[in-house]
């Protein structure tokens, strides 16, 4: 499948979503690498919308289905060394002014959801918290929350 094939088919699964129930949802874009990806616009995050329309998914998984194996980036491997330097940063956000900050999960990722943090963690809190402990951790930080947060459920 080539570049012009793989954007048609991330299109045609736009399309499918929004006729869906997710009128909102970003046009297919390739990365410079060649990977299909769907950048957020306007502040929307469509992966969290997805998941509230389980309809969408089921009715749009033929086109899905279709993605060849190599049409997005693959997730970075973390190794348990990293997992552990996550769990410091994690301790040291905590130490920094946000004490209901978790533990990293297993795909080191903070889940925020269920937690008083669900909505989000205001930018004056997190921003400095996370200058603090950029010592610990420098690499990307994966936050998942309902949306509302300083980086609107990521970093």
């Amino acid at each position: 499948m080539n570049r012009q094939q793989l954007l048609a088919l991330g299109q045609e699964w736009v399309q499918c979503l929004r006729d869906h129930g997710l009128p909102r949802m970003p046009d297919a874009d390739l990365s410079p690498e060649g990977y299909l990806q769907f950048p957020p616009q306007g502040g929307y995050q469509w992966k969290t919308d997805l998941r509230s329309h389980p309809g969408a998914i089921e009715a749009c998984k033929s086109i899905e289905d279709r993605y060849p194996p190599t049409a997005f980036r693959p997730k970075a491997e973390l190794s348990s060394e990293d997992v552990r330097k996550l769990g410091e940063y994690a301790r040291c956000i905590r130490e920094h002014g946000i004490p209901e900050f978790p533990d990293p999960n297993a795909a080191g990722e903070f889940d925020l959801t269920g937690t008083p943090l669900a909505d989000g963690v205001p930018p004056q809190r997190m921003n400095p918290a996370a200058q603090a402990c950029r010592q610990v951790w420098s690499g990307d930080v994966r936050i998942h929350d309902n949306g509302g947060g300083a980086n609107g459920g990521k970093k």
